[in-house]
């Protein structure tokens, strides 16, 4: 029960969480290019993690300036969210996003052939 009650929670605190670092916060810094990949609230609610993906700009700032940010950001959570406490957040580089395109790109370098379609394979070999 209480795993499905965190689950939710999790949801919801990633959520606004979302919306307050994109639309809330007026720091030139933090550019529009930042996105909340995950909340992970603890079991008694004390504690949060929060992933966040940089996709322009420097990622140490931007984690510096959240960090500074952390009061302004837990009042507007605690305003939203309904929790037993307020959190402290802890703000964490995810990057899970940089591998992918890692990935994507070592994958788009590599000569690999098209698939044969088996239908113009076999209708060739009847030819012949």
């Amino acid at each position: 029960m209480n795993n499905i009650r965190t689950q939710r929670a999790n949801s919801e605190v990633e959520k606004v969480l979302a919306d307050i670092i994109q639309n809330r916060l007026n720091d030139p810094r933090l550019s529009e290019f930042i996105t909340v990949t995950y909340a992970h609230l603890s079991v008694d609610f004390r504690h949060c993690k929060v992933g966040i993906s940089v996709y322009t700009g420097d990622e140490n700032v931007v984690i510096k300036q959240l960090r500074k940010s952390e009061g302004y950001i837990k009042r507007e959570l605690v305003k939203e969210v309904k929790l037993p406490y307020t959190p402290e957040l802890t703000f964490v580089l995810d990057e899970g996003a940089k591998h992918s395109d890692k990935i994507n790109e070592i994958l788009s370098t590599l000569d690999i052939p098209e698939e044969v379609d088996e239908e113009t394979v076999q209708s060739d070999n009847q030819e012949d």
